[in-house]
């Protein structure tokens, strides 16, 4: 039986280490401080909207009415942000194909495609993002971002963040060809890929509430940087329970040896 421990996955694979050859040297904390990310406006290029686009007009979702903006001058919001993955399909409300890595976000206001500054207010984080989607359609939520921003901003463990939103201004980009009815206009954005991180993942449930133990579990052991991440296998709905992401310099297979030895054995790499 292990003692339970509170650690980060960062202090518990430095120990593990210690048990293992070749983890010499392995940082023994997470990074602080500001987000070191490619976070410049020039990242994130998007032509002026076209107004007349499908994505850019009046939609009703749950009964609701919602007006989309004209322009995004001016737009400066603060409000609280949540984050959506996997689980969200393979298309966004534009019809570009919807990549969980990249930094992107969902917004119920904004016009289509628009770039925009979103800093998380809890720990300074602040990255661009391409609105490429509509959401969140739940009441006191500002904007749905992508896993990939959420990670970057650091709020991926808590689920929603407080949030600040600016607007940036269109790209000098002209669209060609767009003729407000099709998906002509996307070939022009520009988004950020976030990087390739890896996980432990112990398990993928149907049930939320499965899920849930598990990572209770998890965190009972010490494990405090445990993750549920909803998405789809196969059509169906699976919920996967991972900790990480790996510190730099943590080679898959050495952590996954360090866990067994430290009595854990149901651990296994996947990245994302």
């Amino acid at each position: 039986m292990i003692k339970p421990v509170a650690h980060s996955l960062y202090g518990l694979l430095s120990v593990a280490a210690l048990l293992i050859s070749g983890c010499a040297g392995v940082s023994q904390k997470a990074p602080q401080g500001k987000l070191t990310a490619p976070a410049a406006a020039a990242s994130c290029s998007a032509p002026a909207p076209t107004l007349r686009a499908a994505y850019n007009r009046s939609y009703q979702i749950h009964g609701r009415l919602y007006h989309p903006l004209q322009s995004a001058a001016d737009y400066n919001v603060r409000g609280l942000a949540s984050w959506y993955g996997w689980e969200s399909g393979s298309k966004t409300s534009m019809g570009t194909p919807f990549r969980p890595r990249a930094y992107t976000a969902a917004s119920r206001d904004l016009p289509l495609p628009t770039c925009a500054r979103v800093t998380n207010l809890s720990n300074g984080r602040s990255i661009v993002v391409l609105v490429n989607d509509r959401g969140p359609f739940v009441d006191g939520r500002s904007m749905d971002l992508s896993y990939g921003a959420a990670s970057a901003l650091g709020m991926t463990h808590q689920g929603t963040a407080a949030v600040q939103i600016v607007a940036l201004a269109p790209s000098s980009i002209t669209p060609t060809g767009a003729n407000g009815s099709g998906p002509s206009v996307p070939m022009h954005t520009q988004e950020i890929q976030g990087p390739t991180q890896t996980y432990l993942q112990t398990g993928a449930f149907k049930a939320l509430n499965h899920a849930t133990a598990e990572r209770n579990h998890l965190i009972s052991y010490g494990f405090l940087d445990v993750l549920i991440v909803p998405g789809l296998v196969k059509g169906q709905q699976f919920y996967k329970v991972q900790v990480g992401p790996l510190p730099d310099g943590i080679a898959a297979v050495k952590a996954v040896a360090a866990m067994k030895k430290m009595g854990f054995h149901d651990f296994y790499p996947v990245e994302q």
